[in-house]
């Protein structure tokens, strides 16, 4: 476990600089601070940062890119869900509460602004994702979702949510 957060905070940390990271959070110099504290988050904490590996492991993205794409869809579905399936999220992903919390911040950060597929794909461009992309990584979550525990009424929920 300690190497796989090894990992991943290593592709972070080596991508935060990159030209779509910044095109993603749209925050100027605030960008290093956001991305690491998104990376914290999703990436590193606990049984969430196996699914930003299993995420940069069976896609060609990196781990940048892997935390940004899975970030903007679980955005939307904080936006979108209702109370009952937020709170399941929330404890089937360890952190989507702080992520609650950075979309609420007032903060033009790309994560609050994504409130239909069209923004998650505008958001996979801002990555270097082809739109595609999208397709490829909503299987992934959902298995992951699903091998947590994830309740029926979230899972059909989640995936015509993420219906492109």
């Amino acid at each position: 476990m300690t190497t796989t957060r090894t990992l991943v905070w290593t592709l972070m940390l080596s991508t935060t600089l990159t030209s779509p990271s910044y095109a993603f959070f749209k925050l100027g110099n605030h960008t290093e601070e956001l991305s690491s504290t998104i990376g914290k988050t999703l990436g590193l904490t606990g049984s969430s940062s196996t699914l930003i590996s299993q995420v940069a492991a069976q896609l060609p993205v990196s781990g940048q890119q892997a935390t940004g794409g899975v970030g903007a869809l679980l955005s939307l579905a904080q936006n979108r869900l209702s109370d009952q399936n937020n709170t399941e999220l929330n404890q089937l992903i360890p952190g989507m509460e702080n992520l609650s919390s950075l979309n609420q911040t007032g903060i033009k950060n790309g994560l609050s602004d994504i409130n239909d597929m069209t923004a998650v794909i505008s958001s996979f461009k801002q990555l270097g994702l082809s739109p595609d992309m999208v397709s490829k990584f909503v299987p992934l979550i959902l298995k992951y979702l699903n091998t947590r525990g994830a309740s029926e009424g979230l899972m059909s929920s989640l995936t015509q949510l993420w219906q492109q």
